[in-house]
């Protein structure tokens, strides 16, 4: 990102949180914002300077993702922060990249499709080639727990095995009780069983973190497999969305993953994944570890995980523009780099 280089002409599908954070970025940095598509709604039709909380319009009408115009969109990329799922998002990818734009997509399977769905994997890849345009998973996981990983094993002349461990908070990247509900946090055990989150496919897709650092090393990977379990706590937990305040003792308060990955040249990778509303003294974090020679820790603390989120996307964008055709996984891209400099805020 070169001081003075194009401004990325970007399309926006997908206004919850995240789309509206990268909407004010861009416009703060003078990007064009070329279009902007959500599902049916009271968005559609409004000024997306009104949606995304600026204060003032852009010119940009928010369209209907089902019946938008995507005939002849001068855009670079198309940001997807739509759905956690592969097969949620192909409508968007479908019509993106059949108008000839890049993708960057926010949501966990995009980040290593062909371990997540292998079958919409090939159709991706499929439709990135025939259009000579890029796809990339991104967003918070880039840079804490892949290039964390990547960068922790650097020194390392021998690796016999890498270890992540993490805490994230779920409040701090919901902005509803149904959001934290998705994992049936405040729920009680009996319904997280009931509703099948042990075999949930978005939150399975925790298990191609070591395998993406694994692959990045240059490793041969057999198998990434993970589970899931309930948290539960036996105290009461504080929660800005619990009726008084306060959670009661014995209802699921997050999901606890247990990941592994095996190698063909005898390398594992393990994670130990936390995903749980916090009690005093927690802070949110991960924590690599590389055994082999030398032996390397790396903790990441991370205090504003919706601001990370977005940032780490939108720093992202650049770099997958520039990308090679096809699916292209962010550890090929280089460690994640700020825009601070190169596209600092403008006057408005």
């Amino acid at each position: 990102m070169a001081a003075g280089a194009a401004r990325p002409r970007i399309v926006i599908y997908g206004l919850g949180q995240y789309g509206t954070m990268i909407a004010r970025l861009a416009a703060d940095r003078g990007w064009p914002i070329v279009a902007a598509f959500n599902r049916a709604g009271p968005k559609v039709g409004q000024d997306l300077g009104r949606v995304a909380g600026l204060g003032r319009d852009l010119g940009i009408v928010v369209q209907d993702a089902e019946t938008g115009d995507y005939a002849n969109l001068a855009a670079d990329i198309g940001v997807v922060t739509h759905r956690d799922l592969l097969s949620a998002n192909m409508p968007a990818y479908r019509r993106l990249m059949g108008a000839g734009l890049n993708v960057a997509c926010h949501g966990v399977q995009s980040y290593l499709p062909q371990s997540n769905d292998p079958a919409l994997a090939a159709e991706i890849e499929a439709l990135a080639q025939a259009n000579g345009v890029s796809f990339t998973g991104c967003g918070i996981w880039d840079m804490s727990r892949i290039w964390a990983g990547i960068l922790a094993a650097g020194p390392c002349t021998e690796i016999t095995s890498i270890h992540i461990a993490s805490l994230t908070d779920p409040e701090g990247q919901c902005n509803s009780i149904e959001q934290i509900q998705q994992y049936c946090i405040s729920l009680p055990v009996e319904t997280f069983h009931e509703r099948g989150i042990a075999t949930n496919a978005a939150a399975l897709a925790k298990k191609t973190i070591p395998e993406m650092v694994l692959r990045a090393l240059g490793y041969t990977v057999l198998e990434s497999t993970a589970t899931i379990e309930p948290v539960v706590y036996d105290v009461p937990v504080k929660s800005k969305f619990a009726p008084g305040g306060w959670f009661e003792p014995g209802l699921v308060m997050g999901v606890r993953f247990h990941c592994t990955t095996t190698t063909a040249e005898g390398v594992t990778g393990t994670g130990l994944i936390d995903q749980r509303l916090f009690l005093p003294g927690d802070v949110e974090h991960m924590f690599w570890e590389v055994a082999g020679t030398p032996r390397n820790r790396l903790r990441v603390e991370r205090l504003d995980s919706a601001q990370a989120t977005a940032g780490n996307l939108f720093n992202r964008i650049p770099d997958v523009i520039a990308a090679r055709p096809g699916i292209v996984p962010v550890y090929e891209l280089g460690p994640l780099r700020s825009s601070a400099v190169a596209w600092p805020k403008i006057a408005t």
